[in-house]
C-alpha cells in the first residue's frame, strides 16, 4: 500500500527529490516485472525482442505525500546509465510513470478499456514538463490537453529521484478526480533508455497497489 501523506510544506520544496521533507517518510519498495507478451501492443515488438532481455529495472522505491493542493509522489530506482536526451534514431531516453485509474479496477495489464480509462503521469528527462495521457486499451493512450504535471528530477550515484506531481484542483476538462481523504489504486513504470526500452518495452507493476491520501 503506498499512503500519501499529508505535509505542512510548499509545492515548489517538496518538487526538489533531495528535499528532507522526503528524508522522513517512509519508502515502499515495489517489484517491477517485464512487461508480459500478451501487454505488447504489435506483433513487430513481439518479434524485435523475442530473444531480447527487457524491463532490466526490478525495484522502485516510492513515497507518497499531499499538501493539501496537490499529490506528489517521490520515486528512485537504479539505471547505471544516465540518458536524458535523444542523439540519434536509435537512442531513447530513461523514463517512468505513474498509472491511476479513472474507475478503480481498470483492467492495468490492457492499459484500461473503453469503460474503465486509466491515466498515466508520463516523465523523461528531456521533457519540458510531464504528460498526462489517457489510455482505453494497449495503443490507445491520447495526451491531455491540460494535464497539470509538474517533476523534479536528479541523477546521482548510479539512479534516477524523481518527484512527479498533480494539484488536486485542476483547470479544464480533467476525466481522474482526485481529493484528500481518497482511497484509490496506482501502479508504476520505468523505461532503461541504454537498452533502448520504450512504449510496451518496460518495467511496470503488474498489479494495481492500494493508495491512501490522508485528509
Amino acid at each position: 500500500m503506498v499512503t500519501a501523506v499529508r505535509l505542512d510544506a510548499p509545492s515548489d520544496r517538496l518538487l526538489d527529490p533531495a528535499a528532507t521533507d522526503w528524508a522522513r517518510l517512509r519508502r515502499e519498495t515495489v517489484t517491477l516485472q517485464p512487461t508480459p507478451s500478451a501487454s505488447q501492443p504489435s506483433e513487430y515488438v513481439l518479434n524485435a525482442w523475442k530473444e531480447r532481455p527487457y524491463g532490466l529495472t526490478g525495484q522502485l522505491r516510492v513515497a507518497a505525500a499531499h499538501n493539501g493542493e496537490a499529490l506528489f509522489f517521490h520515486l528512485s530506482w537504479q539505471d547505471e546509465s544516465k540518458d536524458d536526451g535523444i542523439s540519434d534514431t536509435d537512442r531513447f531516453t530513461d523514463a517512468a510513470a505513474v498509472l491511476i485509474p479513472v474507475r478503480r479496477d481498470a483492467p492495468l495489464q490492457a492499459m484500461g478499456s473503453p469503460e474503465q480509462p486509466v491515466n498515466a503521469w508520463y516523465w523523461r528527462p528531456d521533457l519540458e514538463s510531464p504528460l498526462s495521457v489517457t489510455a482505453t486499451g494497449l495503443g490507445t493512450t491520447v495526451r491531455n490537453q491540460n494535464g497539470s504535471l509538474t517533476a523534479g528530477a536528479s541523477y546521482t550515484s548510479g539512479g534516477w529521484q524523481l518527484v512527479i506531481s498533480r494539484p488536486f484542483a485542476v483547470k479544464g476538462n480533467e476525466a481522474l478526480i482526485l481529493h484528500r481523504g481518497m482511497t484509490t489504486q496506482v501502479a508504476f513504470a520505468v523505461w532503461q533508455g541504454s537498452n533502448q526500452e520504450r512504449a510496451g518495452i518496460k518495467s511496470v507493476t503488474l498489479a494495481w497497489q492500494l493508495l491512501e491520501i490522508e485528509e
